[in-house]
């Protein structure tokens, strides 16, 4: 082998002994740190508050003011509530609710008194059903008329002198009696389903002219029979009149003895005969 390759081959095996050593050195003072290991610093720990978002329950149109209350603060949102029509009126929790408007946070609510239906718009009046004129119909379309607009529906008779006494047409034995008269004036309106009373007769009698009649006046209490007619008095007889006393034959006769003849006629001071001068046939 040539010097010069020998002299490298030194050269390089040199190089390594010499890597090797630096290592060895370097894993021996590593080694001499692991028996010193520090304790480690503590971290700081940043807390940070993060409010959630309220999750909606859904729409509460349709049931109680209280109901819908609850439901709404379980969830975390705050809550209002008012008058759904132009009274302003403090709602109570048995209150319909109408109208809802949600913010991020909040829920208000404007709802009805029970059993008023609910306005066309927040704040405008209530728009109660008004009473229609049954009066000509039968008492089972009356009550049928009304339907739920009214409250109970009673008949009662027109007449004083009759019965009847029926509450919704239940009992069926009045349904074709026709009404004369109703408790509440057509047109009015009906706020919170009023009691209804109709007054009737039954089929093909003919109503009173006033409510509070007898259908026959004589069983009135308070009835006065007229006084009966004046009887006329006798014509007087048409041949009664003054008798005189006449002479004749030598003496006076009264109207008993006195023939008028063959011919007839009346004697001197007036006749009681019947018939006409000239005789009766």
């Amino acid at each position: 082998m040539p010097a010069d390759m020998r002299r490298g081959g030194k050269w390089l095996g040199g190089l390594a002994i010499l890597a090797v050593v630096l290592v060895l050195l370097l894993l021996s003072r590593s080694c001499d740190d692991c028996g010193d290991t520090a304790a480690p610093t503590p971290e700081a720990t940043v807390t940070s508050t993060v409010t959630a978002t309220p999750t909606p329950v859904g729409s509460q149109v349709g049931v109680s003011l209280d109901l819908a209350l609850t439901r709404v603060k379980q969830t975390g949102w705050r809550t209002g509530a008012h008058d759904a029509s132009e009274q302003d009126d403090k709602p109570d929790g048995d209150w319909t609710v109408c109208f809802e408007e949600v913010t991020l946070s909040e829920v208000e609510f404007a709802a009805v008194s029970p059993g008023a239906p609910c306005p066309k718009k927040d704040g405008k009046p209530i728009p109660w059903p008004r009473m229609p004129d049954v009066r000509g119909l039968t008492y089972d379309d009356a009550v049928t008329t009304l339907g739920t607009d009214a409250g109970s529906v009673f008949l009662e008779a027109a007449y004083q002198d009759e019965d009847a006494d029926d509450e919704n047409n239940l009992s069926g034995d009045y349904t074709d009696w026709t009404v004369c008269f109703q408790s509440v004036e057509s047109g009015r309106k009906l706020k919170h389903a009023p009691q209804v009373t109709l007054h009737a007769v039954a089929a093909g009698e003919s109503c009173p002219r006033a409510k509070g009649l007898y259908k026959d006046p004589t069983n009135d209490p308070d009835y006065v029979a007229p006084d009966p007619d004046p009887v006329d008095a006798p014509d007087p007889d048409p041949g009664a009149g003054s008798s005189d006393e006449g002479s004749g034959d030598g003496g006076g006769s009264d109207r008993e003895d006195y023939y008028p003849g063959d011919k007839g006629g009346c004697p001197p001071g007036g006749c009681y005969n019947p018939c006409p001068p000239g005789g009766c046939r």
